[in-house]
């Protein structure tokens, strides 16, 4: 869904530079749904959607147009940060909206917007779980086969439906991305985020407000502590910050001089101390190095919103920032939407060359019945899986290609069989993750406020932890006296 020249639509530009998300989603999405009818007399997807929007729109707001638009809008906010859709048919018509909105800012990032900060951070979220999945699905060859003019021998149902899948997997990779990807929006419009915030905010100002430079700028400029207490209005010479040191503490960088002290911190006098004694009064072995410091603190409020939301972002996480991005594209890749379309593409391979089809039961079984015969560091083996599903992918390709839909049916079935490993290995990952939590869990309890049966029980738990390198310390227990003691107290079925 194209829209013409999208950097020549004033209207369309305004819309981008609303101040708020909320109305920049009720603009764009009324502009958006205001397009369809006419591409629809020509499409027949955008068809469909007109009436799945029609048909919700009855439901929910009596079908008035603006009624449909704001609710539409708003609908759309909670599947972009919580990845919720009213319907399975209405994620459809949100992730053509998602895409629709990508491709117009795609043609207005050359000029000059006046975005909001809110909206340019959902718009490069967007952005950045769009491009991870692409990458995953170049990396995955997560492509269909039956693609242009290699679709002999399917109706025109059976590849629509073929087609259908495998848009409804991307959808479904992408949603589920998306949703992680914003998650710090999602949060921070949570009020016991915002009052955590606040906290970590109050400790990173008594953090930064006890570092020595920030002590001494403060001193610098006002004369007092960060409790107000005066400390004596003491400034650095600027005769001598001029003449040895080459900075202009009052001057522009454009009138030269090897450097500068930000004008706003007035730090300088006519008869002010010299570095080195400045330096030795806040614990720096140098007026040099004193002054360096002096130049590179950011501003100490700036200092406090950067320290706290590093905090806030290594308590709650962030994809954009933690190198977890493509790792977790991955994962979202390996749904099961896609390995619905896998197996579609298996079965009509298998029934162009003349084989039977498969059921996902038979699949599900083969896997549970291989996969639980792997010791645990081959069962979550990621690479293990992903090299297996790229490589089936790949054969499977070069025998369709071949017109070899034999060969090809047979790849494809390794290639869906590694998509399941990869899930199964997934899960399994997750699990031994929770259990290694609640280990450290265990292995932390205070053992003092426990007796017994009780401190018995930890200290056998602590001590399968150690066999395994999970306890913080060895463990000398009795295994054997233990289990001897829960046979008899009747606890050993």
């Amino acid at each position: 869904m194209d829209i013409v020249e999208p950097d020549k639509n004033p209207s369309l530009i305004r819309l981008f530079e609303s101040a708020e998300l909320a109305a920049f989603l009720r603009g764009t999405s009324r502009y958006f749904l205001e397009t369809l009818p006419e591409i629809g007399r020509t499409d027949a997807d955008v068809r469909e959607m007109g009436e799945t929007l029609r048909e919700w729109g009855r439901e929910v707001s009596g079908a008035g147009e603006s009624a449909i638009h704001a609710h539409f809008a708003q609908a759309f906010e909670v599947y972009l940060l919580e990845g919720e859709a009213p319907s399975v048919a209405l994620r459809t018509v949100f992730e053509h909206f998602a895409e629709w909105l990508l491709h117009v800012y795609g043609a207005l990032r050359g000029l000059d917007l006046a975005l909001s900060p809110d909206i340019r951070d959902v718009l490069l979220r967007m952005l950045a779980t769009h491009a991870a999945i692409e990458e995953a699905r170049d990396d995955m060859s997560a492509g269909m086969l039956f693609t242009g003019g290699k679709t002999v021998g399917l109706s025109a149902d059976e590849h629509r439906r073929l087609r259908r899948l495998h848009e409804a997997a991307d959808d479904e990779a992408h949603q589920k991305l998306r949703r992680q990807v914003m998650k710090p929006i999602f949060l921070a419009r949570q009020d016991w985020y915002r009052k955590e915030r606040e906290t970590v905010k109050a400790i990173s100002t008594r953090t930064l407000q006890a570092v020595p430079i920030y002590q001494a700028i403060q001193a610098l400029r006002f004369g007092t502590d960060f409790d107000g207490k005066p400390v004596g209005r003491i400034k650095l010479d600027r005769g001598i910050l001029e003449r040895d040191f080459g900075l202009k503490p009052l001057s522009s960088k454009a009138d030269g001089g090897e450097d500068e002290l930000d004008h706003t911190h007035a730090f300088a006098g006519r008869e002010g101390i010299h570095p080195d004694i400045a330096a030795g009064m806040y614990g720096f072995d140098s007026g040099r190095t004193f002054l360096q410091a002096l130049v590179r603190a950011r501003p100490i409020e700036l200092a406090i919103e950067l320290l706290t939301e590093r905090t806030m972002v290594e308590r709650h996480g962030d994809l954009l920032l933690d190198g977890q991005l493509e790792e977790e594209a991955l994962k979202a890749l390996h749904g099961d939407k896609r390995r619905a379309f896998l197996l579609a593409e298996l079965n009509a391979l298998s029934k162009l060359s003349g084989g039977e089809a498969t059921t996902r039961y038979e699949v599900e079984g083969n896997v549970h019945r291989l996969f639980s015969a792997l010791k645990v560091s081959s069962a979550t083996d990621f690479d293990r899986h992903l090299a297996a599903e790229r490589k089936g992918a790949a054969e499977a390709a070069e025998a369709f290609a071949k017109d070899d839909l034999s060969q090809a049916a047979e790849a494809k079935r390794r290639q869906l069989m590694a998509c399941h490993f990869y899930m199964a290995a997934s899960a399994k990952a997750d699990e031994l993750e929770a259990l290694i939590d609640r280990m450290a869990t265990l292995d932390a309890m205070d053992d003092e406020r426990a007796g017994g049966a009780e401190a018995d029980d930890r200290q056998a738990v602590r001590a399968l932890a150690a066999k395994f390198g999970l306890a913080s310390k060895p463990v000398r227990f009795n295994m054997d006296g233990w289990l001897e003691q829960m046979k008899e107290d009747d606890l050993v079925l």
